[in-house]
């Protein structure tokens, strides 16, 4: 027998080892560009993506496309999922990128969660079970017959949107959603679990919700020490899920060493999102600038708007008061900067209080002026100056039809929307917002409605408060609300709350509602609406029925400071706080609560197919639990009786045996038969870590 051999020449060698490099990389290169086409025939720029028979898992990895996706991969093959779950860990991304098994019809998730789903074979997962999951605006893409194609889930009529701090440009904060109602699920958590102060200035502003995002000003300073430089961002996150989808820094602030009752109220007002377009100012004095809302990319920044203070969008036409920004204010504001760099002084507070003393002071003076931009192009359409900073009041710009109304003093002005032309003048009570053809004006004495054609009064009406909080067109009626003080010395916010429905046309009384009070003082923030609850802010959050006049209490669901919470997208949305107030039941973090679902992935009273049964189930003798090993720590709180104590010796002196790094957000530890147990992952899914006691 003879054997040949073969000699190659470099050339061909080369050749011939370039090829088996093109086959090993060529399958990656595959998946990363099936992913890049899927990504942008569904023009998904972030969220919760969910391949459905993940397979070998290279797929569902390259459709991580970065840190604004968050993947989860599921299939019915045990096997796979082990493939797919090293695939994944190689490529260090498991976390952002998870896989798990399932029974091939049920989709592990809350409703209206995901916003990508692919699938190449789902015959056995119904249409219905699919859309349930995608959050409106959601796609489904799928493969058949060797073609892959898109179904959009629309976003549902009675959901509505909340663009501006009240709601929209008529400052009626009332959301037209019949989907928000008392919460009963917890759709989304998020970080930061607490804001960073309870008495100094609000680490949380303006939140807004456009096109299922939401969007908000926050500073990220570390919680342990308000004396922190503060870290402020304008973030973005789906609306669905909360994945923070993108953040993008804020300059210099109003300084947080400040009494939180003396914040500034159209700090709230610096940021208006609709459609795609987010429109903010990126500091105190900035000028006004329109960012990417699915990217956060700068967009455009508007000339002559430096000192922009409130925002507001009416039919294309930018509205905003601007406040002078003298040599004066730059000077007082960079004094506190510099202060801020050099954090020893701030540690006395008696160095930082005159310095914030005489800033509020000179942010008090200048003029203002109201200009109308075009929100495209950035056009000057009109301005009014002269205005004085004093005597604008805030929060009363505002825009309804074809006409701009704003209050000076104690005079309501009415402008023409396209030429800003004066079509009358009224001089009224504090002006609250306009709606249905009505301008409405309150104090502690009367109600008034002008006519917001002609100026003049339609009607007033005795409000017999001594502090008016809310105005509120609902429901097709007028709602007001407020205070009458209790028989003692302390304030009117610490009376008793009323709310008196209206007839819009004449304004006489309907129904009378006096909740019972519940002992505690009002929230540090307005009350908001939608056109079935008023939502108090007494304790937590309260429903007041506009049907019934029923109260429902949720203590546990609290709202921002000097912000409140936000009704949209059928969802409550309750921002971080630093309250103490109710902490035995109350919700800490950032949440996104549902209403009662009568869909979701609820399964029988039984409990038939809610837990798995693993290949050893069959083999253990009792599947009654017991804790035998008094050595273990197997709950978070040792044992059923929650005694958090353990009969073991612990020895007096403590030595370090091991250590390990595991991540963000770590769980409370659990230990049993020589493991410890820790959980930490991301804000949807979470990844199991296991760890021997002894040696890690």
């Amino acid at each position: 027998m003879k054997t040949k051999c073969l000699f190659f020449t470099k050339p061909v060698f080369l050749l011939c080892l370039s090829c088996i490099v093109s086959v090993v990389t060529a399958q990656p290169m595959v998946s990363e560009q099936q992913a890049g086409r899927i990504l942008d025939a569904t023009n998904i720029k972030g969220g919760l993506i969910v391949h459905i028979g993940c397979g070998d898992g290279k797929l569902t990895a390259a459709l991580h496309a970065g840190d604004s996706y968050l993947v989860h991969g599921l299939d019915t093959d045990a096997q796979a999922v082990r493939t797919a779950r090293e695939h994944i860990s190689k490529l260090g991304i498991y976390g952002p990128v998870s896989v798990d098994i399932f029974d091939g019809k049920r989709l592990p998730y809350a409703d209206n969660l995901v916003n990508l789903v692919v699938a190449e074979d789902i015959d056995d997962v119904s249409k219905t079970e699919l859309l349930r999951v995608l959050a409106p605006g959601g796609t489904l893409y799928t493969k058949k017959d060797g073609r892959w194609s898109g179904i959009v889930k629309p976003r549902p009529k009675n959901i509505d949107e909340w663009t501006h701090y009240l709601h929209d440009a008529s400052g009626n904060p009332v959301a037209h959603d019949e989907v928000v109602g008392p919460p009963r699920h917890v759709q989304w958590v998020a970080e930061p679990r607490h804001t960073r102060s309870h008495e100094h200035i609000p680490s949380f502003y303006a939140l807004v919700s456009t096109n299922g995002r939401i969007f908000y000003i926050a500073d990220e300073a570390p919680v342990a020490s308000i004396r922190q430089t503060p870290q402020w961002y304008l973030e973005a996150r789906d609306a669905f899920n909360g994945i923070q989808l993108w953040k993008k820094p804020v300059g210099t602030w109003f300084p947080h060493i400040v009494n939180w009752g003396q914040t500034p109220r159209q700090l709230q007002r610096k940021l208006v999102a609709v459609g795609s377009r987010v429109y903010v100012t990126l500091g105190l004095h900035a000028p006004l600038t329109a960012v990417d809302a699915a990217t956060g990319e700068t967009l455009k920044v508007y000339e002559n708007t430096l000192g922009t203070e409130e925002i507001i969008l009416h039919k294309g036409t930018l509205l905003l008061v601007v406040h002078s920004v003298t040599d004066e204010r730059v000077t007082e504001l960079a004094k506190w900067v510099q202060l801020v760099k050099k954090k020893s002084p701030l540690d006395k507070r008696e160095t930082a209080e005159p310095l914030v003393k005489r800033l509020r002071a000179t942010e008090a003076k200048g003029e203002k002026t109201i200009l109308a931009l075009d929100a495209d192009t950035g056009r000057l359409l009109w301005k009014k100056d002269g205005a004085n900073a004093s005597g604008l009041r805030t929060l009363s710009l505002c825009a309804d039809g074809d006409r701009v109304f704003y209050q000076n003093r104690r005079d309501v002005v009415c402008l023409d929307l396209e030429t800003g032309r004066k079509l009358w003048t009224e001089s009224s009570v504090p002006m609250r917002m306009v709606s249905n053809g009505s301008v409405f004006c309150a104090d502690g004495t009367t109600v008034t409605a002008l006519s917001s054609q002609t100026g003049r009064t339609q009607w007033a009406q005795a409000a017999s408060l001594t502090e008016i909080r809310d105005v509120f067109v609902a429901g097709g009626s007028l709602w007001v609300g407020g205070f009458k003080p209790f028989p003692t010395k302390r304030g009117p916010s610490w009376g008793p709350y009323f709310a008196t429905q209206r007839n819009l046309t004449t304004g006489e009384i309907l129904m009378h509602v006096e909740p019972e009070n519940p002992s505690h003082h009002h929230r540090c923030y307005s009350n908001k609406a939608t056109d079935r609850y008023i939502l108090g802010g007494r304790r937590g959050t309260e429903f007041i029925d506009l049907k019934s006049g029923d109260v429902l209490w949720h203590s546990w669901a609290r709202g921002t400071c000097k912000y409140g919470v936000m009704p949209s997208n059928g969802l409550l949305y309750t921002p971080p706080h630093p309250c103490a107030c109710y902490v035995g039941v109350k919700l800490s973090g950032f949440h996104a609560l549902a209403p009662e679902r009568k869909t979701g992935i609820m399964l029988s009273e039984s409990g038939e197919g809610r837990f798995e049964r693993g290949p050893a189930y069959d083999k253990i003798i009792t599947h009654q639990s017991s804790i035998d090993n008094n050595s273990d720590w197997p709950t978070y709180r040792f044992d059923a009786q929650r005694s958090g104590s353990t009969p073991n010796r612990v020895p007096a002196v403590l030595r370090s045996k091991w250590q390990v790094k595991v991540g963000r957000k770590l769980t409370a530890p659990t230990v049993a038969e020589g493991k410890v147990f820790a959980s930490n992952g991301t804000v949807v899914f979470k990844s199991l870590s296991l760890y021997d006691l002894y040696a890690n």
